[in-house]
């Protein structure tokens, strides 16, 4: 704990909680992977290792895994005194932060394990995944059948133990291990924790969105606890800074362009469906605009690989700062874009662009450890 800067660990908890926030705006897998991208995409920007943004894609995915469970209904019952909805909270959160987080050090760690590894655990968690949100959900009778909520996350508990002793123990991954505890832990705390914040704060009789407070914790305790683990770690900062291919275009397509275009779906669909607000027409223009987009992205990345311009330089510090913080303001938009049309504001836009805020400038004050001698001697380098 002594060896870490506070700036970088409160930029990792503010970035989490404010994820979390965006992801209840979002809901289920979406928002999930919205969150779990800016988790791992806040983890590189302290750090400055390139690899982080090749763990932001593959912690995006496993976090979404975990936005197939409902807990609201537990929320309730724990705010009436039933302690096993307490445990259930818990659990969710144990094995929602657990799976995600392990994402994360699997998108680290991606090298190290053989192309039928990769298969294997890829096509299991989908599986896995399929079996929860699209086959158990089915079965649910009703509002109040907490039964196979519970199922659905002692399969995931199942799933996150194996995977875990697997790369833990018999491929000798220790940091995808730790990030795997550690989130296991800080969102298993929080999930609970935010549960009693929002009875009491109801209970005080102040006006507040205690629900949107309730999963801002949640967040910053998920932060806290990868932050501090990350952060005690050994540096990722190495020479040269090698950016493998996929890397690159995975960081473009999908953060850059498939999220962001993933929520943007979504509020179209609030804005047409819901709420009438536009003609479907409307709805239609804006998807094959974004279609456009990506057929672009993809021309100009393969003229510029033609050209020899991709692939050649390696992210720095400055560049991963960059990417944190333009996924940062277009989540933060589209979250707050997607109710602004129909209602009133609120006091979660304000929280929202707050917190916005406060992590563009905690991140454009930021001074990185490596000196400028250092750093041009890295670019020379990586660009050899």
């Amino acid at each position: 704990m002594k060896n870490i800067r506070w700036r970088d660990l409160l930029i990792v908890a503010v970035a989490v909680s404010l994820s979390w926030g965006l992801r209840g705006q979002q809901g289920h897998e979406r928002g999930a992977a919205a969150a779990g991208a800016m988790i791992g995409l806040a983890l590189g920007a302290v750090t400055g290792g390139a690899p982080w943004i090749g763990s932001a894609v593959i912690g995006s995915l496993t976090f979404a895994i975990g936005g197939s469970l409902s807990y609201g209904r537990f929320v309730q019952a724990a705010y009436e005194g039933s302690w096993e909805a307490i445990g259930s909270l818990a659990l969710i959160g144990f094995v929602w932060g657990g799976l995600g987080a392990l994402g994360l050090g699997l998108g680290l760690a991606l090298p190290r394990y053989k192309l039928w590894e990769r298969v294997v655990i890829a096509g299991g968690l989908f599986l896995v995944w399929f079996l929860v949100d699209r086959l158990l959900w089915g079965w649910l009778a009703g509002p109040d059948d907490f039964w196979t909520r519970e199922l659905m996350a002692i399969i995931l508990l199942g799933v996150w133990s194996l995977v875990s002793a697997y790369v833990g123990v018999w491929r000798g991954d220790s940091t995808s291990l730790k990030l795997a505890v550690a989130g296991a832990i800080g969102f298993a705390v929080g999930f609970p924790l935010a549960a009693g914040v929002q009875g009491l704060g109801q209970l005080t009789g102040i006006q507040a969105d205690w629900w949107a407070i309730s999963e801002h914790l949640i967040g910053l305790c998920g932060g806290l606890s990868l932050g501090i683990t990350v952060l005690s770690m050994k540096p990722t900062w190495q020479l040269p800074l090698a950016v493998k291919p996929w890397e690159r275009w995975s960081g473009m397509v999908w953060l850059l362009w498939f999220l962001p275009a993933w929520l943007l779906a979504n509020n179209v669909d609030y804005w047409v469906k819901e709420r009438a607000l536009f003609p479907a027409g409307i709805g239609h223009a804006i998807s094959w605009l974004m279609i456009l987009i990506l057929v672009g992205l993809a021309v100009w990345g393969w003229s510029e690989m033609r050209r020899g311009r991709l692939f050649v330089i390696s992210w720095m510090p400055r560049h991963l700062r960059r990417i944190f913080l333009f996924f940062v303001w277009i989540t933060t938009i589209l979250a707050c874009s997607k109710t602004l049309l129909t209602e009133t504001l609120n006091s979660s836009v304000f929280v929202f662009a707050g917190m916005a805020l406060l992590l563009t400038w905690l991140v454009g004050t930021y001074r990185s450890g490596l000196p400028p001698v250092r750093q041009a001697r890295a670019i020379k380098t990586a660009s050899n």
